[in-house]
Order: C-alpha cells, then structure tokens, then sequence
C-alpha cells in the first residue's frame, strides 16, 4: 500500500499503534469529535485510536481550519492541539468563546499539548479550554478526558434554561 507519511513516520506509527490502539477498547458513548492537530502521525494515531473506541472523527490541520470545521458541523467535544501553524489553540479557543457570547452555546474543548509542565494546564483552562491532556495520548488519559466531556454534555442537556429577565 501507499502512504503518505514519510519512512520514519511509519516506524513511529507502528510503535505508538503497538503501544495504545491495539490495547482493550474503552467502554464510552460514541462521540463526534473533531481533532485540530497539524502533525501527520500524531493526527493519525489519534484518529486511530479514537474510532476504535466508536467515536467519530473529523480532522483539521490548524486552529482555522478548526473554524471552519465547527462553522458548517456540530461536534461534541474538540481536541484542540495547542501548538499549530496559521492559527494556533489557544487564538482558535479565543475565536470559538467569542462567538459563543452570541450563540449562548458552549462548546468542550481539550487542549492537547505536549507540554506537561507545571502551570501549563492552568494556562490553557485560562485561555477557555475545558480540559487538557498531553502528548503522548494515552488510552486511559483520553478516555478520562473524554468521559469528563460526557458528563459536561449530559449537564448541558439537561440543564433548565431560565428567561433571561431585566
């Protein structure tokens, strides 16, 4: 077969793909997640290991084409790398909150970085992220995270919505 990605990218697949995708599934409602990262391996182990839990996923390359992602779809939870060319996670956060003063609706996002410093999570959740996880994914980090986005989503669905009086 063809593939797109460069030799060593495949090696990096493999040992990755060996490491947590062939690994038990993880019991968790199907979601639609959309997944702006800008590196080829790093998107397709990901997508990999996401789809083999049920979800759904579409991809973007950068925090714009993020934008453009959730301007034509509704999605239940972005995983927002935080480092990306264009537009990075941290301005397409900004652009998404801003738009959601208009909206009223919220939407889960989750830095992922590969940052894991001290500070960094507090950083993100500053910038407007909902979550965080860092790189290198791990199955039972990503199913927490995204557990945490269920649990956010089933408040959000039940919540009573008050009229807003003046």
């Amino acid at each position: 077969s063809t593939s797109v990605f460069p030799e060593e990218d495949q090696s990096a697949i493999k040992v990755v793909a060996a490491q947590e995708v062939t690994g038990p599934a993880l019991a968790c409602r199907p979601l639609t997640i959309l997944l702006a990262e800008d590196n080829p391996v790093n998107r397709l182990v990901a997508t990999k290991l996401l789809e083999k839990n049920g979800h759904t996923v579409v991809t973007a390359n950068d925090g714009r084409e993020a934008l453009d992602a959730l301007a034509k779809a509704s999605y239940d939870v972005v995983l927002m790398d935080v480092q990306m060319p264009n537009m990075n996670g941290f301005e397409a956060t900004g652009a998404i909150r801003e738009a959601e003063m208009e909206t009223g609706r919220h939407q889960f996002i989750v830095a992922v970085t590969a940052h894991a410093l001290k500070g960094d999570r507090a950083r993100c959740i500053e910038a407007g992220m909902d979550s965080y996880i860092s790189k290198p994914l791990r199955s039972h980090e990503l199913h927490a995270v995204l557990e945490e986005a269920q649990a956010f989503l089933a408040a959000q669905s039940t919540a009573v919505l008050e009229p807003v009086t003046e």
